[in-house]
């Protein structure tokens, strides 16, 4: 699964030495996650950076043949390991791992864009000793939204911690099976270094066949839902006092990364385009002075307001990914919904405004 937010995590390049045989019996450290790659990629660099906080990103280069990283870790989480262009939203590759205390993860072979981990294989520690196996049935339920390759793999391999790395895939496509495989797991596991891992991808799981359901419910054409929030001067601002114009709606947030990255481009569009549109950013997971200090740091000119936690805006307009920018047109109704940092939303603008 791939999520876009969360904690803190203190972080350490180490680059590789010597190491005569990629193959070799690795050992993990206490509190510290690895990860070795061997790839046959051009790149010498990569981007390391943990799902859940995109703002902690570790550059990783290439020595003796080889990327080595080591980050200190207290729970399981999800890495991202990406190429420097896809990084910067460009053609490129990228890939989400799991990240284990006392681990070391080895990668060897190539990256290609469209299926990254197909020419991988993955070692290491012990945990990851069926991972190549257990990453493509994961790729496998994503696909066919059927969980039953990743029971039969789990009940093939009882008692093995790698099954955890199901328990997204499996709450995502296949909700209705969740449980008979958590049912298969013994409480050592359940319970064990994986407990905090597991219980997060069933919640994350529930959102995004929550957000799933919702989708439906706001098609292209809709009316957008109504609003009233709080502006930067501190007086109510109404969505429909923009109504006449065409309207963006972008959900950011301070601490998004890829949010923060588009500012440039939107500033580009805003003032290309500001005599036939407005663009209302719609902050959240801010508290309101980082809300406000972002809005001057970055120096935003077009209108702004303030989502607070809980509100009902998100449930309305199906946000579970940031950016998502929401275009209305004149007569409110939505035309079209961009999620992530998409070169297309700039080329829908363009057919919709010149």
């Amino acid at each position: 699964m791939m999520h876009f937010w969360k904690k803190n995590i203190v972080a350490a390049m180490l680059f590789c030495g010597a190491i005569s045989c990629f193959a070799q019996n690795w050992q993990g450290e206490a509190g510290k996650w690895t990860f070795v790659g061997q790839l046959k990629n051009p790149e010498d660099t990569l981007i390391m950076m943990p799902v859940n906080n995109i703002h902690e990103q570790h550059t990783v280069l290439k020595k003796n043949g080889m990327f080595k990283f080591t980050t200190k870790l207290t729970e399981a989480e999800e890495y991202m390991i990406l190429s420097p262009a896809a990084c910067r939203n460009e053609p490129g590759f990228s890939i989400v791992v799991n990240a284990v205390p006392g681990e070391v993860l080895t990668a060897k072979g190539f990256c290609n864009n469209d299926k990254p981990a197909d020419g991988l294989t993955f070692g290491g520690t012990d945990f990851y000793k069926y991972y190549t196996e257990a990453y493509k049935i994961q790729d496998k339920v994503q696909e066919t939204e059927d969980a039953q390759s990743a029971i039969n793999f789990v009940k093939a391999h009882p008692g093995n911690e790698i099954a955890a790395v199901f328990v997204g895939a499996v709450g995502c496509y296949d909700p209705d099976r969740l449980n008979e495989l958590l049912n298969l797991m013994p409480p050592a596991i359940r319970n064990g270094r994986m407990k905090q891992f597991i219980n997060q991808e069933i919640e994350d799981a529930k959102e995004y066949v929550q957000q799933k359901e919702r989708d439906e419910m706001l098609p292209e054409g809709s009316m957008a839902p109504e609003f009233t929030l709080e502006g930067l001067n501190g007086q109510p601002f109404s969505l429909s006092s923009l109504r006449g114009k065409y309207v963006i709606l972008d959900f950011w947030g301070s601490w998004c990364g890829w949010c923060i990255s588009g500012f440039p481009d939107m500033k580009t569009y805003y003032y290309k385009y500001k005599n036939k549109m407005e663009i209302l950013g719609m902050d959240c997971g801010d508290t309101k002075a980082k809300w406000k200090r972002a809005v001057d740091e970055h120096e935003l000119p077009w209108k702004q307001v303030f989502v607070p936690k809980g509100s009902q805006v998100f449930d309305d307009y199906r946000i579970s990914a940031y950016p998502t920018k929401v275009i209305l047109g004149p007569d409110g109704k939505v035309l079209k919904t961009v999620i992530g940092e998409d070169p297309k939303f700039y080329d829908y603008l363009d057919k919709l405004l010149k």
